[in-house]
């Protein structure tokens, strides 16, 4: 009961204190989810060891990765939905944000927390090559995305810059990875080192592409203006 205790307060710090780190960041730079899953990392069992990841951490863990993909997947949270929703037939405003609070507040920052503290950082660090090998995969999805917005004809087509900053931001899944490796691990199937890598990679598209596609926008809108005088 005491180590609940102790990782659930530390998991409620690092939740309210991640979204103040990153309104202080210059540009916002650094994603929440990342700064989670940063946090998770150094406070878990891999580092610091001062998050233990106990039966009813990982309960509300797996509460907020069904809040984040709005998955009833706990038979009770689907009874009380149900009964929620006899007794209030035409829904409560009130009460629909109450309940996207502790579930956007809390739920979902603990899941991030506790994938962050089942990262094995030492094994990411030892194996960099791994890393950059996910990153450049996960790279490869804005391929076909930028195809698709190439051959998508509009009355009001996306510029070229646009096109390449949407691809750039779709191979962007942390939330994704982390659920389908936890979920792996857990069944036996992948092993912890390689989700840790994935989970990593993932977190480094999240914090990379925003700024390579600002860059990106940025070089092609200044390259359209210096050739539109001379046309």
């Amino acid at each position: 009961m005491t180590y609940d205790l102790v990782s659930l307060s530390i998991i409620m710090m690092i939740a309210v204190t991640c979204p103040i780190i990153t309104q202080l960041i210059p540009g916002k730079l650094m994603p929440q989810t990342v700064l989670l899953l940063v946090f998770g990392a150094i406070f878990g069992p891999f580092i610091l060891d001062k998050i233990w990841v106990t039966k009813a951490v990982e309960l509300l863990s797996e509460l907020g990765l069904a809040f984040l993909f709005q998955l009833d997947v706990v038979l009770g949270a689907f009874a009380a939905g149900f009964i929620l929703r006899f007794v209030t037939p035409n829904g409560n405003h009130t009460l629909n944000l109450k309940l996207e609070g502790v579930g956007y507040g809390f739920l979902i920052p603990v899941f991030f927390v506790v994938s962050g503290a089942s990262i094995d950082v030492k094994a990411v660090v030892a194996n960099p090559a791994l890393l950059i090998t996910f990153i450049i995969m996960l790279l490869v999805r804005a391929v076909p995305i930028f195809v698709a917005t190439t051959l998508d004809h509009r009355v009001n087509p996306l510029d070229p810059q646009d096109k390449l900053t949407v691809s750039l931001y779709c191979t962007m899944a942390l939330p994704l990875i982390v659920a389908v490796t936890s979920l792996a691990v857990q069944g036996g199937t992948m092993h912890q080192t390689i989700a840790s890598t994935l989970v990593a990679a993932g977190a480094v598209t999240v914090f990379l592409m925003p700024l390579l596609g600002g860059l990106t926008s940025k070089l092609m809108k200044g390259e359209t203006r210096l050739i539109a005088p001379t046309a």
